[in-house]
């Protein structure tokens, strides 16, 4: 079982190129005039959900992994 993420590179260049494709409007939307701040609100708002989507869905080491354990959906 994972106790560290093994593909952290992978989630971090998926967040980074997301985040590249929406901060202007992000920016805008949020009245947020500073690049930087853009991107910490993003991060803020919506990394849960691109942890969650990546870990839970799309990771292809998620079986067996603690972390994942939580973002892994149920069966029914």
């Amino acid at each position: 079982m994972n106790s560290a993420c093994e593909q952290l590179a992978d989630l971090l260049k998926i967040q980074e190129t997301i985040i590249r494709r929406h901060i202007d409007v992000h920016k805008w939307l949020r009245h947020i005039p500073d690049q930087e701040q853009g991107m910490i609100d993003f991060i803020e708002t919506y990394g849960w959900l691109l942890r969650e989507m990546y870990c839970g869905h799309v990771c292809s080491k998620r079986a067996g992994c603690s972390i994942a354990a939580e973002y892994i959906p149920m069966e029914k």
